[in-house]
């Protein structure tokens, strides 16, 4: 057992190694997602949709970068599965990189490196859930990432290229999502307040960066100024009591401090019982590691104090935890703060730790397409879609537009991997509508007859309201699809559909 422990720490610990190990995990990952599972998320099944076509955006709640991102995929893959699960492991793989990077950058040493690179696997929200889902939220986490190591690079040899690239990366970032905006605001205020970094961070440089993105910035903002409805920056709530305003700020700064101590579990788990003696005795650090350190202290200094303001302000008791992705960053603090006092049988056992995680996932992932089906409600990752497809065909249906409601399966998405010539309009975003392919092709209205209450009156209803105008009656005949979850056959699930072989309104 020792000397398996002891070639593991080696491979771990090593940049090819580590690089090696972390490849791996994520193709294995992709791979079986891509194969296993025969359907996608809500958050997926969106950009599948919205990647139909370009747009300076889509919806609100997030920029358009992911998306164009996905439709560079799709031109060679096609609006598949496969293409938004290769769209999220480059992603995931650029943050593996950056932080390996970022600690390199910061303590000048490899192995720590690696296992600060490793010790993301260790991060429920990382190892895991970014895996199914979080697309824009890994997006803008890689930006966040990005700007911390061009700031690095900057302060240790400032050149005209990184500045220009820091200020591209500061633009680009709130197309990746509009968060990106306190994270910038904040990494520009701790570095002003850092002497040795302010004189090199102040350049015209940066800004001809900055600059460089507003011709991507300056049309999708616009696009947000036109479509955000008058009452939705501001609540429209001031007639609420004193006390409810409280308690929605105090639950707000609750949900704050809880989401920061749970993000990183089980990371700081595993930290704290192995490297206890180092944590509790740190090792004295040089002038320059500590500016470092400083930096990034104040950073969260800002960035907490930047949250707490905006929860007071919006009254908001709904952060989320995927909100805290800002906080992998501090993965590499940590390495680069306390690693120098780490002992050879702490690492050795960490090391082993890390390997471990990788083997969990890659079978906790296989295990859930074999147990999610006997305990999910809904199982949108498990409706075979292609099963659903082959009965379409076979009931008629050549292609078209299709119209599909949203609760509680992704099913537009899923149906727009399945029929890539047809447009596909969920009744989600009705105002996102693709350029139509054939004027005189077929229009199909579907929806699951899955925990909607009548599935069929509403997608008709809403289909008819939508800029599709469908003007179908409510008494419309309709047909139904049954098809078994996988990999089980004592389940089933089944799809309404209305099939127009002339089509109706704008939908054909």
């Amino acid at each position: 057992m020792t000397k398996l422990l002891e070639r593991n720490v080696k491979f771990i610990t090593s940049p090819r190694g580590i690089a090696a190990f972390i490849a791996t995990t994520l193709i294995l990952l992709a791979t079986i997602r891509a194969s296993l599972f025969p359907g996608v998320g809500g958050d997926d099944g969106e950009q599948l949709i919205f990647a139909q076509a370009f747009s300076w955006g889509y919806q609100i709640r997030n920029p358009p970068l992911v998306t164009w991102l996905l439709i560079g995929v799709q031109a060679g893959l096609g609006p598949t599965v496969a293409s938004i699960v290769l769209l999220r492991g480059l992603v995931l793989g650029c943050i593996f990189l950056l932080i390996y990077l970022i600690t390199d950058q910061l303590c000048r040493d490899r192995r720590l490196a690696a296992l600060a690179t490793g010790s993301l696997l260790l991060i429920f929200y990382v190892g895991w859930k970014a895996i199914h889902g979080f697309t824009h939220t890994i997006t803008v986490t890689a930006f966040y990432l990005l700007a911390l190591y061009l700031t690095l690079r900057i302060w240790e040899a400032p050149s005209r290229p990184l500045l220009i690239a820091l200020g591209l990366t500061l633009g680009l970032g709130l197309l990746a999502k509009y968060i990106f905006l306190l994270f910038a605001i904040a990494l520009i205020l701790a570095a002003l307040t850092i002497p040795s970094l302010r004189g090199r961070i102040i350049s015209p440089w940066l800004l001809i960066g900055f600059a460089i993105s507003l011709p991507l910035v300056i049309p999708q903002g616009q696009w947000l100024l036109a479509h955000v409805p008058e009452n939705h920056l501001v609540r429209g709530e001031s007639d609420l009591s004193l006390l409810e305003n409280l308690r929605r700020t105090g639950s707000g700064i609750f949900r704050l401090l809880t989401g920061v101590i749970g993000f990183l579990l089980p990371l700081w788990l595993f930290i704290t019982v192995i490297f206890w003696p180092a944590l509790r005795r740190p090792p004295t650090l040089n002038e320059p590691a500590a500016e470092r350190i400083r930096l990034f202290s104040r950073l969260y200094t800002v960035l907490v104090t930047l949250a707490v303001i905006t929860i007071i302000v919006v009254q908001s008791d709904r952060l989320r935890s995927h909100y805290m992705f800002v906080l992998v960053p501090l993965v590499p603090l940590i390495f680069s703060r306390y690693g120098p006092a780490f002992q050879a049988e702490q690492i050795r056992r960490y090391a082993a730790v890390i390997s471990t995680a990788g083997v969990v996932l890659i079978g906790s992932l296989v295990g859930k397409f074999f147990i999610e089906p006997l305990v999910c409600d809904h199982c949108e990752d498990h409706i075979p879609y292609d099963d659903f497809a082959r009965q379409l065909r076979e009931a008629g249906f050549k292609g078209g537009t299709i119209f599909a409601y949203f609760q509680y399966d992704p099913l537009a998405g899923n149906l727009k991997s399945k029929f890539p010539g047809s447009r596909v309009v969920s009744a989600k975003h009705p105002d996102v509508i693709a350029p139509q392919k054939h004027p005189s092709g077929q229009c199909l209205v579907i929806w699951p007859l899955v925990g909607v209450p009548e599935p069929n009156t509403a997608t008709i209803r809403t289909g008819n309201e939508s800029p599709l105008n469908l003007g179908i009656s409510q008494s419309t005949p309709w047909r139904q699809l049954t098809s078994t979850l996988l990999p089980y056959r004592d389940r089933k699930h089944k799809l309404g559909y209305v099939l127009l072989e002339n089509g109706a309104g704008e939908c054909r």
